[in-house]
């Protein structure tokens, strides 16, 4: 359902024809793309690994709240600038002034959208939403960021969705660093000529045999024993946390002088951060 207050947006209009803002999965097109305006942050087009479309961020923050993501297991469909196209007929809104959301030249409305619309599966099967807007504490000052959180807050609370605000407190440079490391592995390719899942489960087997040893040592012995080129091993480790056959703590610097016994010891909790 579209809001009449939109109607006369060609805008929208428009973007509707092109399908933005609807489909799920792979069918998914975001209502804003990258290429539609300049960002404020560093804007990013990536290839999803879990939903194998180019998902459009418009932000350095939305970039690390993205990859984080992809990587919890519960999280089943990821859609980005989430518009609220029926906002106007499912919350009261007199007391919110609507008219700051317009753009200055045209006086076309600017449609609400939300960072996130995520779809979890549990363990029993079954699904259920959840909606995350990601913001810059920075941004948390402004008046105007408030009045379009609480856009945000009345649409979802009737929609019966859990709806959060997660800052860069909760996703560290650190962390997309460390998930961009891994990430790497599980692209189309990436491991060359190598049998990427045979070679893996041995490794881990001998990681967990020489748990006594700095895993750096232990990645060295391997490329020599099987015969592979140089940081072969190295690829293969980063390739099992992707795949969280070995689980650690993301949120830290990942030392390969730990043994695998004191990596493991602290693993990153798996739950999407509110």
């Amino acid at each position: 359902m579209v809001s009449s207050y939109y109607s006369t947006s060609m805008k929208v209009q428009k973007y509707l024809k092109e399908g933005r803002g609807q489909g799920i999965g792979v069918d998914y097109i975001p209502w804003t793309k990258t290429s539609d305006y300049s960002s404020l942050g560093r804007a990013t087009r990536i290839k999803g690994i879990k939903i194998p479309r180019i998902f459009h961020l418009q932000s350095d923050i939305q970039y690390r709240a993205f990859l984080l993501f992809e990587y919890q297991s519960k999280v089943i469909d990821l859609r980005e600038t989430y518009p609220l196209l029926d906002v106007m007929e499912t919350i009261e809104h007199e007391d919110l002034r609507f008219d700051k959301y317009r753009d200055k030249e045209t006086n076309e409305p600017y449609v609400i959208t939300t960072n996130f619309l995520l779809t979890l599966k549990d363990e029993e099967g079954k699904e259920r939403l959840i909606a995350r807007t990601v913001k810059n504490t920075s941004e948390l000052k402004r008046k105007i960021t408030w009045e379009k959180l609480e856009i945000e807050r009345r649409y979802w609370n009737e929609k019966e969705v859990e709806w959060k605000v997660i800052t860069e407190k909760q996703l560290s440079r650190q962390l997309a660093k460390n998930l961009e490391w891994i990430r790497e592995t599980m692209l189309e390719g990436s491991e060359g000529d190598i049998d990427k899942e045979a070679l893996s489960a041995r490794l881990l087997s001998e990681l967990f045999n020489n748990d006594h040893l700095p895993v750096r040592n232990v990645l060295r012995q391997f490329d020599k024993t099987e015969g592979l080129p140089k940081g072969t091993g190295l690829f293969l480790f980063r390739y099992l946390i992707a795949k969280k056959d070995i689980r650690i703590n993301l949120n830290q610097l990942i030392d390969l002088l730990e043994t695998i016994k004191n990596l493991t010891l602290m693993e990153m909790e798996e739950h999407v951060w509110s």
